[in-house]
């Protein structure tokens, strides 16, 4: 289930919105009041918000501006304002989408549901390309090909090589011992030598120096690490 919030200083357009929405199977969580200095965890946790600009204490732009830099969720300013420069304003500042008063719970429920959509296409591509490709600064793993390149340059990888490397950039904050790789690169009924994996480890070292780069660390007595 999708989670609303909705901000705007007046009750009865909070609940009828809250009720229309509701109706479609969000769930809604409502703010009359905001107070300053604002508390950014009452904006995360949604899926979109709906915000007012005239607000009592505080305008609705003002607390886009705040909250922008910590929250991607979609906001739709929802204003009286209806000006081509009010709307580009808010676009400047952060907003998704823009509902202009008074409106129809039609036209509020087309809008909600338009940007969710959005929202859900746009993650969907990001997950994708992140199964195919990997950046990580001037180094790009394409996966499906297994292949890395540095600055467009392919790296001429083993297929040890290039095994040892994907797995350590893919959580590149975590330490993983001779075990973990060799575990990882070798099947379970492989004789390969232990001490194989610092003689890979070498040779894809040597592989990126012409670049200057040192794709792996040495952690003393701990194993190896991605060094972005």
């Amino acid at each position: 289930m999708y989670k609303i919030l909705i901000v705007d200083d007046d009750q009865e357009i909070l609940k009828l919105m809250k009720t229309a929405l509701e109706m479609r199977n969000y769930e809604v969580a409502t703010h009359q009041n905001i107070s300053l200095p604002l508390d950014i965890t009452d904006f995360q946790g949604f899926d979109l918000i709906l915000l007012d600009i005239m607000l009592s204490n505080i305008e609705g732009t003002e607390i886009c501006k705040r909250i922008r830099r910590e929250i991607s969720t979609p906001i739709i300013f929802v204003s009286a304002k209806d000006t081509e420069e009010d709307i580009i304003n808010g676009l400047g500042i952060g907003e998704d989408d823009y509902i202009t008063k008074p409106f129809s719970l039609k036209q509020l429920v087309a809008k909600v549901e338009a940007n969710i959509k959005r929202e859900e296409r746009n993650k969907h591509a990001v997950h994708v390309f992140s199964e195919i490709r990997r950046d990580l600064g001037p180094i790009t793993f394409y996966l499906e090909e297994r292949r890395v390149c540095v600055n467009g340059q392919t790296i001429p990888l083993t297929c040890r090589e290039y095994d040892i490397l994907e797995l350590l950039s893919q959580r590149t904050s975590k330490v993983y011992t001779r075990e973990d790789i060799y575990d990882d690169v070798y099947d379970e009924y492989s004789n390969a030598l232990f001490r194989s994996i610092s003689e890979y480890i070498y040779q894809i070292r040597s592989k990126f120096a012409p670049y200057d780069i040192n794709p792996i660390k040495t952690v003393r007595g701990l194993g190896y690490q991605w060094h972005g």
